[in-house]
């Protein structure tokens, strides 16, 4: 938990570490502001906004929370009523959440920060109209912008800490969701993940749907909440109640989601998600555009649209700039993700003439035939996603 150190003894380790090595290693940890050395109480933390510059790499619960909804360590009801941008929020309302337009496109907001790389000097047009920077876009308090370099950011949805996605979507999704919106949903948490600025971190198991049947956190749970089937035939949804630990405070919450039959996934679903996961990997391989090495490179290429007050809610259009960009392979990618359950016609004048397809992989792809039939009119440029 690196945020309980001092920077200066963080420093001297990588500078050692590179010493040792003669070459330089990268090094990432958690750099969370808490506990009795918060906010420099008794040093200067390697807290994230301290780690600016530093070329060490910090966990992004900015892109996490808003993408999945609430925060690390809910209990209770807000487990469910805190919808994320994924999973419900306004659009898609659960028994219990009462989310605003407004809180959608909040969290809008910060999934475009964390798309951006979380960058502390990255601008782009928020909700409310106003053009600022990462670092004056709020997060519990906090500035969403921490970091000076793409690589300085470990963005993640899922990690062995807390509930996995698919155990969250299953307290926060309608429970009326049906089985093939649930994998779509977590699909849509790894794409943002995937095709964000910054290092991509993925959890054993988030591309086959992993549960831990609703287990907060599993360090000490063995194999019976932490199993993972490569046959693909069991998420391990619905093994049981977890152990009491920071679970049984939640169990009553629990027990009618365990057992609702249309949560669990079959060998298709599982294998469907498996496949949509080795496409976003395929695509981000294909381009050298969703990982971008500099701030500057983000700062110059990366653009917003579909923002401000008038925005239609629920779909971030990114571009991204690849001319005279080395691995770029094409002069420009364009990437949508419609978080509602229909499709949105969205109309960018600066598109308008471009020659634009759905990527190839796409095109051809098995496990997910609804992204082929997105459509783009060059004329006017509009895009139907």
């Amino acid at each position: 938990i690196m945020g309980m150190h001092p920077l200066a003894v963080v420093k001297r380790l990588q500078a050692a570490v590179n010493k040792a090595a003669g070459r330089e290693i990268y090094l990432y940890g958690e750099a969370w502001n808490f506990g009795t050395v918060a906010n420099d109480a008794r040093f200067v933390q390697a807290r994230q906004s301290n780690m600016a510059g530093s070329g060490i790499g910090s966990f992004n619960d900015r892109l996490r929370d808003a993408v999945r909804g609430g925060g690390c360590c809910d209990s209770g009801p807000s487990l469910i009523s805190q919808q994320g941008f994924i999973n419900g929020a306004w659009y898609d309302p659960n028994a219990t959440s009462a989310h605003s337009k407004d809180d959608l496109l909040r969290l809008g907001d910060l999934v475009k920060v964390g798309l951006s790389g979380t960058l502390r000097e990255f601008s782009f047009t928020d909700r409310f109209g106003a053009v600022r920077k990462n670092s004056q876009i709020d997060y519990f308090g906090q500035a969403a912008g921490f970091a000076a370099s793409p690589a300085e950011t470990i963005n993640y949805v899922e990690a062995h800490d807390n509930q996995t996605l698919f155990d969250l979507n299953a307290y926060k999704l309608p429970q009326s969701t049906t089985l093939a919106d649930r994998v779509r949903v977590q699909n849509l948490g790894a794409a943002i993940n995937m095709l964000s600025q910054g290092v991509p971190f993925f959890h054993a198991g988030q591309e086959i749907l992993r549960s831990k049947s609703m287990d907060r956190d599993s360090y000490n749970a063995g194999d019976w909440f932490n199993r993972l089937d490569y046959s693909y035939q069991d998420n391990n949804f619905g093994v049981g109640l977890p152990m009491a630990g920071p679970n049984s405070g939640n169990w009553e919450l629990m027990s009618p989601i365990l057992a609702n039959p249309l949560i669990k996934p079959d060998h298709a679903a599982i294998v469907g998600a498996r496949d949509y996961f080795i496409d976003l990997l395929e695509i981000r391989k294909d381009t050298s555009l969703f990982r971008l090495r500099t701030a500057q490179d983000v700062i110059e290429r990366v653009r917003f649209h579909n923002t401000g007050p008038q925005q239609v809610p629920g779909l971030i259009a990114m571009s991204i700039d690849g001319q005279r960009y080395q691995g770029a392979k094409y002069k420009s990618v364009t990437a949508f993700f419609n978080v509602d359950k229909v499709a949105k016609d969205l109309a960018i004048a600066d598109m308008k003439g471009r020659k634009l397809s759905v990527h190839k992989v796409q095109r051809k792809s098995a496990s997910d035939a609804l992204a082929r039939t997105a459509g783009f009119d060059e004329a006017t440029g509009t895009f139907r996603i």
